[in-house]
């Protein structure tokens, strides 16, 4: 097996050496706690071969290897055309890239954040609106773990990636994070809010979260 790259960590919290996969970045993180040696760390490394094998061999293969991307929960063709501006475009046929095969994945990633630009500040406008909720600021980013978060200081942040999920994921997300205006907890009266008004209700909820929970590598690791 190819040995994906390594990146070091040093922490201080940490009490152990932790290992862990970047899925963006389809490379090794390794977290050493205080003390604790790069010589330790490959050791450690070395004994979950056998853990590191399952999880490359789980890993989505990259959508420039697949010929495809998702977008709004759809499989859209990479189809290498000649453009003369260079843009990427997106047709009925699929997705257009007029630059160098070596070049895709770095205009598909710009594609997928414009579009998540373009696309989700008026949605969420439109469910601030519904759920008559007053969000301080709403912004895209690229995170980890998180498809979003809420602040106390009513800050709200979404992924981008969630432009490759089906309308309701991205949808449901929304609500979640809007819903913690109101209740900043997961008691039962923010479950109800949000199945209030998530797309399908409460089994629409949880039809998004195990979604999620099952395709939510494929987001990370597609682009």
């Amino acid at each position: 097996m190819l040995l994906p790259p390594v990146l070091w960590r040093m922490s201080s919290r940490a009490r152990r050496i932790i290992l862990r996969l970047d899925l963006r970045r389809r490379a090794i993180v390794i977290t050493l706690p205080a003390g604790a040696t790069r010589q330790q760390g490959l050791r450690f490394l070395q004994s979950q071969s056998q853990w590191l094998a399952q999880a490359m061999a789980d890993l989505p293969p990259p959508a420039v290897d697949q010929g495809q991307i998702w977008l709004e929960g759809q499989a859209i063709p990479i189809l290498p055309t000649i453009i003369l501006d260079g843009r990427t475009r997106l047709t009925d046929k699929g997705l257009h890239v007029g630059h160098p095969p070596e070049e895709h994945a770095r205009h598909l990633l710009s594609f997928l954040k414009r579009r998540a630009e373009s696309l989700f500040p008026p949605l969420f406008r439109q469910q601030s609106l519904r759920m008559d909720a007053s969000p301080a600021k709403f912004s895209l980013r690229d995170v980890k773990s998180r498809w979003g978060s809420c602040t106390r200081q009513g800050r709200i942040m979404l992924s981008w990636r969630l432009i490759m999920a089906p309308p309701d994921i991205y949808t449901y997300v929304m609500v979640h994070e809007l819903a913690h205006l109101r209740h900043f907890n997961h008691g039962p009266a923010f479950w109800a809010l949000v199945d209030q008004y998530a797309p399908g209700g409460q089994p629409g909820r949880k039809k998004a979260e195990k979604w999620l929970s099952q395709n939510g590598a494929h987001l990370l690791a597609m682009i």
